[in-house]
């Protein structure tokens, strides 16, 4: 198996891209090379359109350090990179009936050709704090009037106070006690009433003392990954609201498991690729048994394909080498 990596050109530009290859042993030129997805199994024409019929574009490797290399133009990148979530596989062959298979990879950096744009240079416009402030007007003083002397006013006389002998006053009697007798009847007459409305609130429409009945309550609105949301719009719009809500591995393997059970293999399929390539190891090692000879169901979303999927299994070691099951299904599919 051939390795192909799609990485940018130096310095990158969209829509181009470097085509390297490596562990290929036919010839360098003439090659011809076949591009499939795995959605479909559609192939790649010189058009840059998906097409049901087998389609093998022919060119001209030149050597690298660690193999071949070629350069793509938008026509093969724009395709290749529309979804990153997808996967490719590549069949390459020359004149010698000299034939093998691999599973792209696309690295960091690939821009399609709709990412070409152009910048404008920002003007600056100078504001009204930047203008400077003129001074205050400096207005004209008069000499200030000479002040008039003080007047010191003269003393009034003192007249002495002269005290009357006031009528003693009477003693205030203190406020005779209010009797307790009218507040204890205001309270036991409160008590009464309050026994009285009780009776007539609570009892009277429920003689029976029977529990009143609970409020019914209201539907919770479903979940963002539910099969409602599912099926009520576009496989892609779901997928990205789904993935939005950051769900856990658990939550991602159920909604796959309703998609299935529902008939939409196109979410189903985006599912598994996205958070497979994202690193989740879990979700890349069951889309793997999803393909795997040994385990893949015979009807449904999925079918049995051995080279997707070793591709699934290798992508499981890439971000967990340790992975034991992972590597034990490999070499079984490499024998």
């Amino acid at each position: 198996m051939f390795i192909p990596e799609l990485k940018p050109v130096q310095p990158a530009r969209p829509g181009f891209a470097v085509l390297s290859i490596r562990n290929w042993e036919g010839d360098a030129s003439p090659v011809y090379l076949s591009i499939q997805r795995n959605q479909d199994r559609y192939f790649l024409n010189d058009k840059g359109e998906w097409v049901g019929n087998a389609f093998f574009h022919q060119l001209s490797l030149e050597d690298a350090d660690d193999g071949y290399q070629i350069v793509l133009d938008k026509t093969l990148v724009d395709p290749l990179v529309s979804n990153l979530q997808m996967a490719y596989q590549f069949t390459l062959k020359d004149d010698n009936e000299t034939q093998d298979i691999g599973r792209l990879r696309i690295r960091d950096g690939v821009l399609a050709s709709q990412a070409q744009g152009q910048s404008e240079a920002l003007k600056s416009t100078a504001t009204l704090d930047n203008q400077p402030v003129p001074p205050a007007p400096i207005a004209e003083t008069s000499p200030a009037p000479e002040p008039e002397p003080l007047k010191i006013p003269e003393p009034e006389p003192i007249i002495p106070e002269i005290k009357v002998d006031e009528p003693p006053q009477r003693p205030i009697p203190p406020a005779p006690k209010k009797s307790k007798i009218g507040l204890i009847f205001a309270i036991i007459l409160i008590l009464i009433l309050a026994g009285i409305l009780t009776w007539f609130f609570l009892l009277r429409g429920n003689p029976a003392g029977e529990p009143a009945p609970q409020p019914t309550p209201e539907p919770t609105t479903p979940s963002v990954c539910s099969v409602e949301n599912m099926k009520s719009g576009t496989a892609l719009t779901f997928v990205q609201s789904c993935i939005q809500s950051q769900p856990d591995s658990k939550t991602i393997l159920a909604t796959i498991s309703l998609a299935k059970q529902n008939n939409q293999c196109d979410v189903a399929q985006r599912l598994y690729a996205y958070k497979a390539q994202s690193g989740d190891v879990e979700i890349a090692l069951n889309y793997a048994r999803e393909y795997d000879p040994e385990t893949a169901s015979t009807q449904g979303c999925f079918s049995a394909d051995k080279e997707t999927a070793i591709y699934w299994y290798e992508t499981v070691l890439n971000h967990d080498p340790q992975n034991s099951d992972a590597k034990a299904r490999l070499e079984a599919l490499k024998k």
